[in-house]
């Protein structure tokens, strides 16, 4: 069969798929805008958003509409001069958080086009709202959201099929919608991730190495920042370190904005957070790695005595369910996105967001009860090699619902 995979930043989710499909034999092709991508036998073609108003005054305002027309006309431009030049897909798959997929249906007729959904926003009840310390007052954010979500309803219309990862992500969208949208995670390499008794990893070239001999409570998110929770993690740390004087905090993130806006003051979230600690802290127990590279990534997890996950209601992380297979002992936030991968006492313990004290003790719960949490940990692989496999259960299912045998 031939496939077209498209993601503005490919290959995104679609890198083991797109991987599995062309080493069996199939023709895969990638459009995206990197300059480059190499996947054994991916042939990759980049394009150029076409111009448009992106620096008119008022780009705030029209940023959920102009950025994604221009990516839809610039990568249609592409696949007009594909089409012309003979390739004819059979099914192609688009991330539609960027709105590429807005006219491919009408250069290529005859494929089944199949849409991938991250998420549906509202004003209420989801991320938006969730935080008082952050709360939204520019009525004008909420008015972006409902232009994000027109293009994500034109992007549907253009859909012969659509899918979501996780349920929550699913029942973002409205009632009359969710039937449409399959549910499949892009999976993860259970067989790679697993757990390693004797990991040992220095942090830096002078910082302490860290093995599983002692305790060592774990952070991850892409930015320090509001939606995955920094700012509680951040409170917590005096209550942290109050557990045992040998503990160590290991935080991995940068120091930029992924899905919250913008710190106060021209600050970073990670200034702001950090200004906000009521009590002392011991900083030399206290690790920031910033963003590690992904091998270095697997040896934290690998090491750590307490992975802290935590969400808004928002886009479940791939990391969570990550930590799920390397057989973390996981702390996460009790919100609705997390739920869903994770039973409290079953393969994890959920703490209230907003408490930090609550984190910290379910935390100190989790060092001293160890063969409780072993088994927990255990729960939680078991879990993660069973529901989000990539290889044995969500490339199966991708298979089946794109119809490529």
């Amino acid at each position: 069969m031939k496939i077209a995979f498209v993601h503005q930043n490919f290959p995104g989710q679609f890198l083991r798929l797109a991987g599995s499909f062309a080493a069996e034999g199939h023709e895969v092709v990638g459009l995206g805008m990197v300059r480059q991508c190499s996947i054994p036998g991916v042939k990759y073609f980049s394009y150029e958003a076409v111009p448009g108003p992106e620096d008119a005054p008022y780009q705030n305002r029209y940023s959920p509409v102009i950025p994604r027309l221009r990516r839809a006309y610039g990568v249609a431009h592409r696949a007009k001069a594909l089409a012309s030049q003979g390739f004819e897909p059979d099914v192609v798959v688009v991330n539609t958080g960027w709105g590429e997929n807005l006219f491919l249906k009408d250069i290529w007729p005859k494929a089944k086009h199949v849409a991938y959904f991250e998420y549906y926003y509202h004003a209420k009840g989801q991320d938006l709202d969730f935080d008082p310390e952050f709360p939204v007052t520019n009525e004008e954010v909420i008015w972006r959201l409902r232009l994000k979500n027109s293009m994500q309803l034109g992007a549907l219309d253009a859909a012969d099929l659509a899918v979501a990862p996780t349920r929550y992500q699913r029942d973002t969208f409205p009632d009359y919608l969710r039937d449409r949208l399959a549910i499949i995670h892009d999976g993860i390499d259970t067989k790679r991730l697993v757990p390693d008794r004797n990991v040992r990893i220095r942090l830096g070239q002078d910082g302490p190495p860290l093995t599983r001999n002692k305790p060592v409570v774990t952070y991850v998110t892409r930015n320090i920042e509001p939606m995955r929770g920094a700012h509680v993690v951040f409170k917590s740390l005096p209550y942290l370190l109050d557990i045992d004087p040998e503990l160590r905090v290991v935080i991995i993130g940068g120091k930029g904005t992924s899905y919250s806006g913008s710190a106060p003051g021209g600050q970073s979230w990670f200034d702001v957070f950090k200004a906000r600690i009521e009590r002392p802290v011991d900083w030399s127990r206290v690790h920031f790695v910033g963003n590690l590279p992904y091998d270095q990534f697997v040896k934290v997890l690998q090491v750590s005595s307490a992975h802290v996950y935590m969400t808004y209601p928002f886009v479940l992380s791939w990391s969570s369910i990550e930590s799920m297979a390397l057989e973390c002992r996981i702390v996460a936030s009790d919100t609705e996105p997390v739920r869903e991968i994770v039973q409290d006492g079953v393969n994890g313990r959920l703490f209230p967001f907003f408490d930090e004290k609550a984190l910290a003790e379910r935390v100190r719960e989790t060092l001293a009860e160890k063969e409780k949490s072993a088994a927990i940990a255990a729960e939680a692989r078991r879990i993660a090699v069973a529901k989000y496999d990539y290889e044995t259960v969500c490339l199966p299912q991708w298979r089946d619902f794109l119809g490529i045998q």
